[in-house]
């Protein structure tokens, strides 16, 4: 029997059914749930984490706790904190069995599921408070051990996602130094040289390898760095010391990231100026996937959940249709300061998010929404 609401938190119902809930079939520890809301017929289906609770089941679906008994039939659902309820304002009717939630959605229940500490989203405005202090990457404990058994790192992922921040934060952390180089397209650039009158000209790779203290040397975009640099940084970490210009350095306190847009399999649309890097190169490093983290976003944007999940939106919009476009932190950052300013919205978008991008690529994005963000590009589109 389907389990509808309870007037419980806030004295506010729960605002569906559920029809039906069962074990997830490829996912252990997680339940299937179907359910149904009185402004349609259209059944939605939810995966989501199965807890143990007083000896029965729970899962936590749209703000609502929903007990289980022991044979997967619904106790009862209750509400257990408010949400804002965005998915039947902003959301077409999907066919049964079909992933209906709107990327809001999505963020909260990953908010949820992950244990992020940000409180649930109000109403009105749909902006949620971020914990005090730094926040770190969701690698961040995973790069900082590499770094202390000192294996060298390669961290891949998008342009603008935090990667040299990230490690710069660890560096502060464990008291290192940090020395930095972006792409390097002549040796010289990363060995150093002696000019005409005999002195030495040191570089951030020399400095890193005389370190009296520990240290990382990050070498940005080692993807586009030309194959000679790569061979001369494989025979540095292979051989503990390098031959300078002015001498042999023995290596003693430094370790090695290295970051790049691609995993080393060259150029591909987003990306085509990268190369691709040989096995003896990726062979050294231990491989990170980087992408953009959710906790950075809402604390770059003070927790305003509807301009996270409009970008995100963009984002996957333009990678399933091949659209060369980058929405990173630095595009979150600028709406977010260019609010303050009271610009029109359109206008902050054509600045700030669609920036570069022609007329006829801009009316390609087909989200939906009812933000004042989704608002603002239908806005451009239509003026387009």
């Amino acid at each position: 029997m389907a389990k509808q609401w309870t007037k419980t938190h806030n004295n506010k119902e729960v605002g569906f059914q559920v029809l039906r809930v069962r074990p997830a079939d490829h996912k252990v520890g997680y339940g299937v749930a179907e359910v149904k809301y009185p402004t349609t017929e259209t059944v939605y289906t939810y995966v989501r984490k199965v807890n143990k609770k007083n000896g029965l089941r729970t899962m936590v679906l749209d703000g609502c706790e929903v007990i289980i008994l022991a044979d997967w039939s619904v106790l009862k659902v209750e509400r257990i904190y408010d949400t804002a309820d965005t998915r039947r304002q902003t959301v077409e009717p999907q066919a049964e069995g079909k992933k209906a939630a709107s990327v809001i959605d999505a963020i909260k229940d990953e908010v949820e599921e992950k244990g992020i500490e940000v409180p649930a989203v109000t109403v009105e405005p749909k902006v949620v408070e971020v914990p005090n202090g730094e926040v770190h990457h969701e690698e961040y404990e995973t790069i900082k051990a590499l770094l202390e058994a000192n294996i060298p790192t390669y961290l891949a992922g998008p342009a603008g996602s935090g990667k040299n921040h990230t490690v710069e934060q660890i560096c502060k952390e464990l008291g290192w130094d940090f020395y930095f180089s972006n792409s390097v397209q002549q040796e010289y650039k990363l060995t150093g040289f002696i000019d005409a009158g005999g002195k030495y000209h040191e570089t951030e790779f020399y400095k890193a390898c005389t370190s009296a203290v520990d240290c990382v040397f990050f070498l940005d975009e080692m993807d586009a760095s030309i194959p000679e640099v790569l061979v001369l940084l494989n025979a540095v970490i292979a051989n503990g010391y390098f031959e300078f210009p002015n001498g042999r350095v023995q290596l003693e306190n430094v370790h090695f990231v290295a970051a790049g847009n691609t995993v080393g399999n060259g150029a591909d649309e987003a990306y085509t100026g990268r190369m691709v890097l040989d096995q003896a190169t990726l062979d050294r490093f231990a491989i990170v996937q980087f992408d953009y983290s959710m906790k950075i976003e809402l604390a770059i944007t003070k927790g305003n959940v509807d301009l996270v999940s409009f970008i995100r939106q963009l984002r996957k919009d333009a990678e399933e249709k091949g659209i060369r476009a980058t929405f990173s932190y630095r595009c979150l950052t600028m709406v977010t300061k260019l609010e303050k300013a009271n610009l029109p919205m359109d206008k902050i978008l054509q600045i700030a998010v669609v920036k570069g991008l022609d007329k006829d690529t801009v009316n390609t994005f087909s989200i939906t929404g009812a933000t004042k963000y989704h608002e603002a590009l239908r806005k451009l589109q239509m003026a387009a």
